[in-house]
């Protein structure tokens, strides 16, 4: 019968612009640390098993890519964060505001670990990599 179906709920994520949907705030957030993991294991790895120029060029072109990853995170959740209000989050707790604490805190993530990343990288300029 009809009054026993459960009822649908609505989506929380249609509440937000599009800007700042789930997928978009999980990238800001988690983006630049995972690739910060990713560039140091990948730095590692080819230190260890390469030496001379063509290494050295891997090296730079694997950093370069985790910045440009780092800012593009970055970005997206400086868009969201805009998209749901600058404001600081209060403690209401409903979607939008989720929305803008994870976006903020993606922001502030982000541009942490493109610093991360930038130092990390600074050796490879700085010291051969065999020795």
């Amino acid at each position: 019968s009809p009054s026993s179906a459960p009822e649908a709920k609505p989506d929380p994520d249609v509440a937000l612009p599009p800007a700042a949907r789930a997928g978009r705030i999980i990238f800001g957030l988690l983006g630049a640390p995972i690739m910060w993991g990713v560039q140091m294991q990948t730095l590692y790895s080819l230190g260890t098993m390469a030496c001379g120029d063509r290494a050295s060029i891997s090296l730079h072109l694997v950093t370069l890519l985790a910045l440009l990853v780092a800012a593009a995170a970055g970005l997206v959740a400086w868009r969201a964060w805009r998209a749901v209000g600058p404001e600081w989050p209060p403690d209401a707790g409903d979607v939008p505001d989720r929305a803008r604490f994870m976006a903020l805190a993606g922001v502030l993530t982000s541009g942490g670990f493109f610093l991360v990343i930038l130092a990390q990288a600074i050796p490879t300029f700085v010291f051969e990599i065999c020795r």
